[in-house]
């Protein structure tokens, strides 16, 4: 292999283990805190498993770095975390980072911050296939909701549904509540989020001859206000219109340009209809 194959390897190997870590440690943290029969078959071994990646994370971030060039960079990351991966010092600390979050390991938060420096690990939207595949199962809002026989009242009606279906691609994939983005009197929560994409949807339900700008104008205050959660970057409001024939497509892009989202905001149109 040359060089860059060995990165790119590498770098795979990295998102990948900090996914699979940050997920195996979130379910076994809600096992022993909200299930009272929560047992493991062999005590202790998901600790040690979790342990065991950790370190291998350090090693493979290591190498990284290493093959990027940067001498002095390297000799800081060890100098920081070659005594507690050696010694298996506190790997498993974690805390509630950030408000209303959900206890994460510290050190997977450490990593992610000296990670982010390199932008195979920044938070920039990158078109990926498994991109592709979220906005083309958002699209198709309609055709789930007649899939699976949902009477739709309101938005929660429409996104426990899609989430379903999102489960199938996306395992880490969460429901509400589950980010932070605090302000001074309010707490604003999107409806479902994507941790792998760091992507955040929100859900808008246009029922028949309602105000399509009245939506967007709710969908732009909740821009405005999605800020400061670092894994959520990301967002995609999608307004699912019951009744097709109240507008067009162009009509709505043109309304949703017209209110000057911020670059990371996504608009998915997915219309209803009537054999619903």
């Amino acid at each position: 292999m040359d060089n860059q194959k060995n990165i790119e390897f590498i770098v795979s190997n990295i998102k990948s283990t900090l996914l699979s870590v940050d997920s195996d440690h979130f379910r076994h943290f809600m096992g022993q805190a909200n299930e009272p029969d929560y047992h493991e078959e062999h005590n202790g071994w998901t600790d040690n498993w979790l342990e065991t990646r950790i370190v291998d994370l350090y090693y493979h971030i290591a190498a990284f770095i290493e093959l990027c060039g940067m001498p002095h960079y390297l000799e800081m990351f060890k100098k920081k975390f070659e005594s507690r991966i050696e010694n298996k010092t506190d790997l498993l600390a974690a805390s509630i980072l950030f408000p209303e979050g959900d206890h994460e390991l510290i050190i997977l938060d450490d990593f992610r911050r000296l990670l982010a420096i390199f932008w195979q690990f920044s938070y920039s939207y990158n078109e990926t296939e498994k991109s592709k595949k979220l906005h083309q199962i958002l699209s198709h809002t309609d055709f789930i909701l007649k899939r699976t026989n949902a009477k739709v009242t309101n938005e929660s009606d429409i996104y426990k549904q899609v989430k379903w279906v999102l489960d199938l691609y996306y395992p880490d994939a969460r429901h509400k509540g589950r980010a932070s983005f605090i302000r001074q009197f309010k707490t604003y929560s999107p409806d479902i989020l994507i941790p792998e994409l760091h992507t955040a949807i929100e859900y808008k339900y246009i029922r028949e001859a309602s105000n399509i700008d009245d939506f967007i104008d709710q969908v732009k205050v909740d821009a405005d206000n999605y800020k400061g959660d670092r894994l959520y970057e990301h967002f995609i409001a999608v307004l699912y219109i019951e009744d097709s024939g109240i507008a067009t497509r162009d009509n709505i892009n043109k309304a949703w340009d017209e209110k000057r989202f911020p670059e990371n905001w996504q608009l998915i149109i997915a219309m209803g209809s009537s054999q619903r």
